[in-house]
């Protein structure tokens, strides 16, 4: 008999429990689906000066993966669209970038395989099924998300503009009490398993998830 069967209370208290976070489900290339992400909550969080004090680099992450709304608010906070296009001709971006080329993209690995962020409809394209959060990283494998900044190999002003949008992360990890690492890739063959376009190249990758209990 199953132990659900014998106590309907306790089955109850674990739905209610796994409803907090999303989890992500074992699918193959073929199944790996668009995400929709919820509208990012742009208010509240921590007062900017205490979140500059309290960022830092940490290595270390739990095995548990972030809540939906908590991923559409970090990536926004990273690299959103935060103006209309009726306010300047094109979009507005949290993130500052060279002759507003918006050039860098954000490559998303999480449980179950990489998507891109589409920051105007705010959702994950799904471009690569599995796993790879530690090809990207093995220190990294258990961080609740992986960010590869992807942009064209030829542009070097795009380093500048990753870094940007990595500041971004580590106070947005910082308000919310998440650690966070960036780090560089020293000729890894990460465009290979991203299956990234020719000319396209993997700059930086940057890991967030819980600290470690």
């Amino acid at each position: 008999m199953h132990l659900s069967a014998r106590f309907p209370h306790l089955r109850s208290a674990v739905l209610a429990i796994s409803s907090l976070f999303w989890v992500l489900p074992e699918v193959s290339a073929q199944e790996l689906k668009r995400i929709e992400l919820p509208k990012p909550q742009i208010v509240g969080g921590m007062p900017l000066m205490q979140a500059l004090a309290r960022r830092q680099t940490t290595r270390e992450f739990l095995d548990k993966p972030l809540p939906l709304q908590a991923l559409s608010n970090l990536l926004w906070a990273a690299f959103g669209v935060n103006r209309p296009r009726d306010v300047k001709a094109g979009l507005g971006r949290t993130a500052p970038s060279a002759m507003n080329k918006q050039e860098v993209e954000l490559y998303v690995a999480l449980a179950n395989g990489v998507y891109v962020y589409e920051a105007e409809p705010n959702r994950l394209r799904p471009v690569v099924a599995g796993d790879v959060r530690g090809k990207i990283n093995p220190e990294a494998a258990h961080a609740a998300v992986s960010l590869v900044y992807v942009a064209d190999a030829k542009l070097d002003y795009a380093q500048v503009d990753t870094g940007f949008i990595g500041q971004n992360v580590y106070l947005f990890a910082a308000s919310e009490g998440l650690n966070a690492w960036f780090y560089a890739f020293h000729g890894q063959d990460t465009a290979g398993f991203l299956k990234l376009g020719e000319g396209r190249k993997a700059l930086y990758g940057q890991s967030v998830g819980f600290p470690p209990k």
